[in-house]
């Protein structure tokens, strides 16, 4: 009699359990979309689990699953619930993107940046500008992340035209000013002035701002003369205007970092400037040797070769600094001439058209 006694109990708690009593989906569903209405994130979380369980293929309820954990920090849970939304629907722009910052705040840094370009890619635009705004960002900070430097700056120009302050801007910016590959969080609290110091400065300089931005960068070089980058930084603002104050920064440059590939790549440029090729060429060659990732030494040195008839080794330089930097202009004009100097008519043909495309935007 005990036993019985107990498993009628039993019996009646189960059937009084939430489980039992919303034993449909379509009772679930609402029940879940209730919590959610109410601010109940936990509840509304668990009820989306067990309808989901029911009907594996809703898609709106992975995208409520995955929102809730997105707002309430929860990026492992949000990670696998637009995972599975993304599974359902592949042309889901916001779907995607909310993926991609998912992993972001989980490290996985290599598929944000994908997941985070292919919401921006089938946007096309369309989304809300704030949400852009956050995308562009965080795509930014990926880049600069996995050491592309050169592709980060130029997302990060349209976030700071629109007058952004947010203090991780600036730094974001300062670590692709310092060839950095680290997100915010990251730097040390030793070097967080210095970063911070650079990114000021240069975001500046990308605000079209160049009196304030030497006067900044110059008291950058005056603060950190022996921090790595510090020099380069400031020779790239005065290349375009002071090319031979510009290589004396380089140089001090390579006299800290003598494995610098991109000091070597812009001493070598202002070497091709004037004229000086073979001087020029092993420097580009150990341009390259120091930063397989860095596309203005694969340039250069690309630039060298088809100079120098070499065009089959010099075409797959210039290859590699536009895959690196695909939006460079100046890369795919050199490809388009590299292209037709070797009788690659189409593939010059395809480079022309890209660089006229480049040059409207």
């Amino acid at each position: 009699m005990r036993v019985l006694g107990l498993l009628m109990v039993a019996g009646l708690l189960w059937s009084a359990s939430p489980v039992a009593s919303a034993a449909t989906f379509e009772e679930l569903a609402a029940q879940a979309a209730a919590a959610r209405d109410a601010n109940n994130v936990p509840q509304a979380m668990d009820l989306y689990r067990q309808a989901l369980q029911l009907k594996p293929d809703w898609s709106e309820g992975w995208w409520f699953l995955g929102t809730l954990a997105y707002d309430s920090d929860q990026y492992p849970i949000g990670k696998e619930a637009f995972a599975k939304f993304v599974e359902l629907q592949s042309q889901d722009a916001p779907g995607w993107s909310f993926l991609g910052l998912c992993e972001f705040e989980t490290g996985d840094y290599a598929h944000s940046l994908e997941h985070i370009g292919r919401g921006l890619k089938l946007a096309g635009g369309s989304m809300e500008p704030a949400l852009t705004n956050v995308l562009q960002f965080h795509y930014a900070l990926l880049l600069v992340k996995l050491g592309l430097f050169d592709q980060a700056l130029p997302v990060f120009l349209p976030i700071v035209k629109g007058g952004s302050q947010n203090p991780t801007l600036a730094m974001g910016i300062g670590l692709a000013a310092l060839r950095l590959p680290l997100v915010p969080q990251e730097v040390p609290a030793s070097e967080r002035e210095l970063v911070g110091a650079a990114g000021k400065a240069t975001y500046l300089w990308m605000n079209g701002d160049s009196s304030h931005a030497e006067t900044a960068l110059a008291a950058l070089v005056a603060a950190y003369p022996s921090a790595p980058n510090v020099h380069y930084l400031y020779g790239t603002f005065l290349l375009g205007t002071h090319p031979e104050q510009a290589l004396a920064q380089f140089k001090t440059e390579l006299g800290i970092n003598p494995h610098s590939a991109d000091a070597n790549a812009m001493i070598s440029l202002l070497l091709i400037r004037a004229g000086h090729d073979d001087v020029a060429l092993p420097l580009a060659r150990k341009a390259v040797q120091d930063g397989e990732s860095t596309p203005m030494a694969h340039f250069v040195y690309g630039v060298l070769l088809t100079r120098k008839g070499e065009m089959l080794e010099g075409i797959e330089q210039l290859e590699a600094a536009q895959k690196l930097d695909p939006n460079n202009l100046e890369y795919h004009i050199a490809l388009a001439g590299a292209y037709s100097k070797f009788g690659r008519n189409e593939d010059a043909r395809r480079e022309r058209i890209v660089s006229i495309a480049l040059a409207k935007q």
